[in-house]
Protein backbone atom coordinates (compact mmCIF):
# COMPACT_ATOMS: atom_id res chain seq x y z
CA UNK A 1 0.00 0.00 0.00
CA UNK A 2 2.89 2.80 0.78
CA UNK A 3 4.02 1.80 -2.50
CA UNK A 4 0.89 2.52 -4.30
CA UNK A 5 0.64 5.86 -2.69
CA UNK A 6 3.91 6.56 -3.53
CA UNK A 7 3.95 5.43 -7.40
CA UNK A 8 0.21 5.97 -7.72
CA UNK A 9 0.67 2.64 -10.31
CA UNK A 10 -0.57 -0.75 -9.40
CA UNK A 11 1.76 -2.09 -12.43
CA UNK A 12 4.83 -0.32 -10.60
CA UNK A 13 4.10 -1.80 -7.42
CA UNK A 14 3.84 -5.09 -9.15
CA UNK A 15 7.13 -4.59 -10.49
CA UNK A 16 9.09 -3.49 -7.57
CA UNK A 17 7.37 -6.19 -5.52
CA UNK A 18 8.42 -9.21 -7.95
CA UNK A 19 4.73 -10.19 -8.32
CA UNK A 20 1.44 -9.66 -10.44
CA UNK A 21 -0.61 -6.91 -10.83
CA UNK A 22 -3.97 -9.25 -9.69
CA UNK A 23 -1.69 -10.08 -6.76
CA UNK A 24 -1.26 -6.35 -5.68
CA UNK A 25 -4.91 -5.20 -6.52
CA UNK A 26 -6.20 -8.30 -4.30
CA UNK A 27 -3.55 -7.26 -1.38
CA UNK A 28 -5.36 -3.73 -1.79
CA UNK A 29 -8.62 -4.92 -1.74
CA UNK A 30 -8.10 -7.23 1.43
CA UNK A 31 -6.54 -3.98 3.23
CA UNK A 32 -9.29 -1.74 1.67
CA UNK A 33 -11.92 -4.55 3.56
CA UNK A 34 -10.53 -5.01 6.92
CA UNK A 35 -10.04 -1.18 7.33
CA UNK A 36 -13.87 -0.62 5.77
CA UNK A 37 -12.73 2.49 3.78
CA UNK A 38 -11.98 2.98 0.22
CA UNK A 39 -7.88 4.25 0.14
CA UNK A 40 -7.54 5.01 -3.04
CA UNK A 41 -9.58 6.51 -5.94
CA UNK A 42 -8.93 5.40 -9.58
CA UNK A 43 -8.22 8.32 -11.99
CA UNK A 44 -6.87 8.78 -15.61
CA UNK A 45 -3.34 9.87 -14.32
CA UNK A 46 -2.90 7.23 -11.64
CA UNK A 47 -4.12 5.96 -7.79
CA UNK A 48 -4.55 8.71 -5.24
CA UNK A 49 -4.38 8.27 -1.82
CA UNK A 50 -7.24 9.25 0.73
CA UNK A 51 -6.53 10.33 3.67
CA UNK A 52 -7.04 7.24 5.39
CA UNK A 53 -4.61 5.54 2.66
CA UNK A 54 -2.06 8.65 3.80
CA UNK A 55 -2.40 7.30 7.40
CA UNK A 56 -1.65 4.45 6.58
CA UNK A 57 1.35 4.76 4.37
CA UNK A 58 2.53 6.65 7.34
CA UNK A 59 2.27 3.86 9.36
CA UNK A 60 3.94 2.12 7.43
CA UNK A 61 7.14 4.45 7.54
CA UNK A 62 7.51 4.47 11.21
CA UNK A 63 6.83 0.41 11.45
CA UNK A 64 9.56 0.13 8.57
CA UNK A 65 11.71 2.04 10.63
CA UNK A 66 10.91 0.61 14.24
CA UNK A 67 11.43 -2.98 12.27
CA UNK A 68 14.75 -1.93 10.85
CA UNK A 69 16.28 -1.01 14.40
CA UNK A 70 14.72 -4.20 16.10
CA UNK A 71 16.70 -6.13 13.24
CA UNK A 72 20.06 -3.92 13.81
CA UNK A 73 19.67 -4.17 17.48
CA UNK A 74 19.16 -8.33 16.99
CA UNK A 75 22.17 -7.76 15.06
CA UNK A 76 24.28 -6.22 17.54
CA UNK A 77 23.15 -9.27 20.20
CA UNK A 78 23.98 -11.96 17.62
CA UNK A 79 27.54 -10.27 17.13
CA UNK A 80 28.13 -10.41 20.72
CA UNK A 81 26.84 -13.44 21.57
CA UNK A 82 29.14 -14.71 18.92
CA UNK A 83 32.23 -13.46 20.78
CA UNK A 84 30.84 -14.30 24.46
CA UNK A 85 31.92 -17.51 26.50
CA UNK A 86 30.44 -17.69 29.92
CA UNK A 87 31.94 -20.16 32.09
CA UNK A 88 30.92 -22.13 35.13
CA UNK A 89 32.46 -24.79 37.54
CA UNK A 90 30.71 -27.23 39.87
CA UNK A 91 33.77 -26.25 42.33
CA UNK A 92 35.09 -23.17 43.34
CA UNK A 93 39.02 -24.62 43.62
CA UNK A 94 38.84 -24.73 39.92
CA UNK A 95 39.20 -21.11 39.73
CA UNK A 96 43.07 -21.64 40.88
CA UNK A 97 44.04 -23.06 37.52
CA UNK A 98 41.30 -21.76 35.24
CA UNK A 99 42.44 -18.08 35.20
CA UNK A 100 45.27 -19.95 33.04
CA UNK A 101 43.14 -21.43 30.82
CA UNK A 102 41.40 -18.19 30.44
CA UNK A 103 44.91 -16.19 29.42
CA UNK A 104 45.76 -18.67 27.05
CA UNK A 105 42.27 -18.51 25.04
CA UNK A 106 42.58 -14.54 24.76
CA UNK A 107 45.77 -14.80 23.36
CA UNK A 108 44.31 -17.52 20.50
CA UNK A 109 40.90 -15.55 20.46
CA UNK A 110 41.71 -11.35 21.08
CA UNK A 111 37.98 -10.34 20.14
CA UNK A 112 37.04 -13.29 22.98
CA UNK A 113 34.85 -11.99 25.72
CA UNK A 114 35.18 -14.12 28.75
CA UNK A 115 32.39 -13.91 31.64
CA UNK A 116 32.44 -16.19 34.59
CA UNK A 117 29.47 -17.04 36.08
CA UNK A 118 30.26 -18.36 39.65
CA UNK A 119 26.75 -18.28 41.17
CA UNK A 120 25.76 -21.33 38.51
CA UNK A 121 27.69 -23.37 40.90
CA UNK A 122 24.47 -25.20 42.16
CA UNK A 123 22.97 -25.76 39.24
CA UNK A 124 25.18 -25.92 36.02
CA UNK A 125 22.53 -28.23 33.87
CA UNK A 126 20.34 -25.56 34.86
CA UNK A 127 22.35 -22.50 33.59
CA UNK A 128 23.27 -24.51 30.43
CA UNK A 129 19.78 -25.17 29.68
CA UNK A 130 18.43 -21.54 30.83
CA UNK A 131 21.40 -20.13 28.43
CA UNK A 132 23.41 -18.44 30.83
CA UNK A 133 26.14 -20.52 30.72
CA UNK A 134 28.24 -21.75 27.85
CA UNK A 135 30.66 -24.09 28.86
CA UNK A 136 30.43 -26.11 32.58
CA UNK A 137 33.46 -27.63 34.12
CA UNK A 138 31.91 -30.56 36.28
CA UNK A 139 32.75 -33.58 37.93
CA UNK A 140 29.37 -34.41 39.41
CA UNK A 141 27.37 -35.71 36.01
CA UNK A 142 23.57 -35.90 35.52
CA UNK A 143 22.90 -39.39 33.99
CA UNK A 144 19.36 -38.17 33.31
CA UNK A 145 20.36 -35.46 31.21
CA UNK A 146 20.62 -35.47 27.71
CA UNK A 147 23.46 -33.28 27.48
CA UNK A 148 26.78 -35.37 27.04
CA UNK A 149 29.62 -34.13 29.00
CA UNK A 150 33.08 -34.50 27.09
CA UNK A 151 36.14 -36.02 29.33
CA UNK A 152 38.91 -33.18 30.68
CA UNK A 153 41.27 -35.02 33.48
CA UNK A 154 40.92 -36.96 36.74
CA UNK A 155 42.80 -35.42 39.92
CA UNK A 156 43.30 -37.47 43.13
CA UNK A 157 41.88 -36.06 46.83
CA UNK A 158 44.13 -36.94 49.91
CA UNK A 159 43.04 -36.75 53.19
CA UNK A 160 44.60 -33.60 54.75
CA UNK A 161 45.46 -33.16 58.73
CA UNK A 162 47.22 -31.85 61.22
CA UNK A 163 50.71 -33.89 61.63
CA UNK A 164 50.21 -35.17 64.61
CA UNK A 165 46.98 -36.08 64.16
CA UNK A 166 46.10 -39.70 65.27
CA UNK A 167 45.61 -41.02 61.53
CA UNK A 168 48.57 -38.79 60.14
CA UNK A 169 51.04 -41.07 60.30
CA UNK A 170 48.99 -44.36 58.38
CA UNK A 171 50.10 -44.68 54.27
CA UNK A 172 46.31 -45.33 53.38
CA UNK A 173 42.95 -44.18 54.68
CA UNK A 174 40.16 -46.86 54.51
CA UNK A 175 36.53 -45.95 55.15
CA UNK A 176 36.38 -47.41 58.92
CA UNK A 177 39.09 -45.08 59.51
CA UNK A 178 36.98 -42.30 59.19
CA UNK A 179 34.44 -43.68 61.53
CA UNK A 180 33.58 -41.07 64.34
CA UNK A 181 36.07 -38.28 62.63
CA UNK A 182 35.21 -34.50 62.10
CA UNK A 183 35.24 -33.83 58.23
CA UNK A 184 36.13 -30.25 56.87
CA UNK A 185 34.49 -29.86 53.66
CA UNK A 186 33.26 -27.65 51.09
CA UNK A 187 29.96 -26.16 51.38
CA UNK A 188 27.41 -27.35 49.27
CA UNK A 189 24.07 -29.35 49.13
CA UNK A 190 26.43 -32.83 47.84
CA UNK A 191 29.44 -34.23 50.03
CA UNK A 192 30.80 -36.23 47.16
CA UNK A 193 33.35 -37.32 49.69
CA UNK A 194 30.68 -38.87 51.82
CA UNK A 195 28.59 -40.19 49.04
CA UNK A 196 31.60 -42.00 46.73
CA UNK A 197 33.47 -43.30 49.76
CA UNK A 198 31.75 -43.57 53.35
CA UNK A 199 28.13 -43.92 52.71
CA UNK A 200 28.69 -47.37 50.80
CA UNK A 201 30.82 -48.71 53.74
CA UNK A 202 28.13 -47.76 55.81
CA UNK A 203 30.35 -45.56 58.01
CA UNK A 204 29.27 -41.85 59.24
CA UNK A 205 31.43 -39.11 60.13
CA UNK A 206 30.90 -37.92 63.70
CA UNK A 207 30.53 -34.29 62.20
CA UNK A 208 30.30 -32.45 59.09
CA UNK A 209 31.94 -28.55 59.52
CA UNK A 210 31.03 -26.52 55.97
CA UNK A 211 33.47 -24.51 54.12
CA UNK A 212 33.39 -22.25 51.12
CA UNK A 213 36.98 -21.30 51.46
CA UNK A 214 40.16 -23.07 50.93
CA UNK A 215 42.01 -21.21 52.82
CA UNK A 216 39.75 -22.09 55.56
CA UNK A 217 39.51 -25.53 55.18
CA UNK A 218 43.28 -25.98 54.78
CA UNK A 219 43.05 -23.96 58.29
CA UNK A 220 41.17 -25.57 60.28
CA UNK A 221 42.65 -28.74 59.32
CA UNK A 222 46.56 -27.73 60.63
CA UNK A 223 44.64 -26.48 63.29
CA UNK A 224 43.54 -30.11 64.30
CA UNK A 225 39.92 -28.84 63.83
CA UNK A 226 39.03 -32.04 61.44
CA UNK A 227 40.32 -33.63 58.40
CA UNK A 228 40.01 -31.93 55.18
CA UNK A 229 39.32 -33.34 51.72
CA UNK A 230 41.63 -31.52 48.93
CA UNK A 231 43.25 -32.46 45.31
CA UNK A 232 46.94 -33.10 45.32
CA UNK A 233 47.10 -29.76 42.85
CA UNK A 234 45.02 -27.89 45.51
CA UNK A 235 48.03 -28.91 48.13
CA UNK A 236 50.65 -27.95 46.13
CA UNK A 237 49.58 -24.86 45.58
CA UNK A 238 49.15 -23.92 49.04
CA UNK A 239 51.68 -20.95 50.32
CA UNK A 240 52.93 -23.62 53.04
CA UNK A 241 52.36 -26.84 53.68
CA UNK A 242 53.77 -26.59 57.66
CA UNK A 243 52.15 -28.81 60.19
CA UNK A 244 50.20 -30.32 57.75
CA UNK A 245 50.01 -34.87 56.66
CA UNK A 246 48.12 -35.95 53.36
CA UNK A 247 47.22 -39.57 53.31
CA UNK A 248 46.11 -41.63 50.18
CA UNK A 249 42.14 -42.37 50.08
CA UNK A 250 41.67 -46.33 50.02
CA UNK A 251 44.74 -48.54 48.03
CA UNK A 252 43.47 -47.39 44.51
CA UNK A 253 43.16 -43.60 45.81
CA UNK A 254 40.26 -41.69 46.05
CA UNK A 255 40.30 -40.24 42.10
CA UNK A 256 37.87 -37.92 40.62
CA UNK A 257 36.93 -37.04 36.85
CA UNK A 258 36.40 -33.58 35.28
CA UNK A 259 34.26 -32.62 32.32
CA UNK A 260 33.14 -30.24 29.93
CA UNK A 261 29.16 -29.61 29.56
CA UNK A 262 29.08 -27.54 26.94
CA UNK A 263 26.11 -25.56 25.75
CA UNK A 264 24.63 -26.76 22.53
CA UNK A 265 24.56 -22.90 21.66
CA UNK A 266 28.16 -22.27 21.90
CA UNK A 267 30.84 -21.57 19.81
CA UNK A 268 32.25 -25.11 18.56
CA UNK A 269 35.60 -23.09 18.10
CA UNK A 270 35.38 -21.80 21.16
CA UNK A 271 34.43 -25.57 23.05
CA UNK A 272 36.90 -27.02 21.12
CA UNK A 273 39.93 -25.01 22.34
CA UNK A 274 38.81 -24.81 25.65
CA UNK A 275 38.78 -28.02 26.14
CA UNK A 276 42.05 -28.53 24.63
CA UNK A 277 43.53 -25.92 26.83
CA UNK A 278 42.57 -27.35 30.11
CA UNK A 279 43.49 -30.57 29.08
CA UNK A 280 46.93 -29.06 28.82
CA UNK A 281 46.62 -26.91 31.66
CA UNK A 282 45.65 -30.73 33.63
CA UNK A 283 49.46 -31.74 32.54
CA UNK A 284 50.59 -29.14 34.07
CA UNK A 285 49.13 -29.34 37.67
CA UNK A 286 49.91 -32.85 37.98
CA UNK A 287 53.24 -31.17 38.94
CA UNK A 288 54.32 -29.85 42.51
CA UNK A 289 55.42 -26.67 41.39
CA UNK A 290 52.46 -26.15 38.65
CA UNK A 291 52.17 -22.54 39.53
CA UNK A 292 55.31 -21.28 38.52
CA UNK A 293 55.18 -23.24 35.51
CA UNK A 294 52.40 -21.92 34.20
CA UNK A 295 52.79 -18.27 35.46
CA UNK A 296 56.36 -18.75 33.09
CA UNK A 297 54.19 -20.20 30.38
Amino acid sequence: MRLVAEYGSLTETARLMHVSQPAVSQRLAAVEQRVGTELFVRRSDGMHATPAARRLATAAVSIDRIIGQAIDEIEGIASEREHQLRITTQCHTCYRWLSFVIRELVERFPDINIDVVPEAIEDTYGAIERDEVDIAIINHPEPTSPLRPVPLFDDELFAVMRHDHRLAARKILMPENFRDATLVLYAGERFAFVDDILRPAGVRPARIRQVRITEAIVELARAGQGIAVLAGWVLNDLPSKRELAAVRITRGGYRRRWQALVNPQCSPEYATQFIEIVRKTAVAISDDNWRRQLEVG
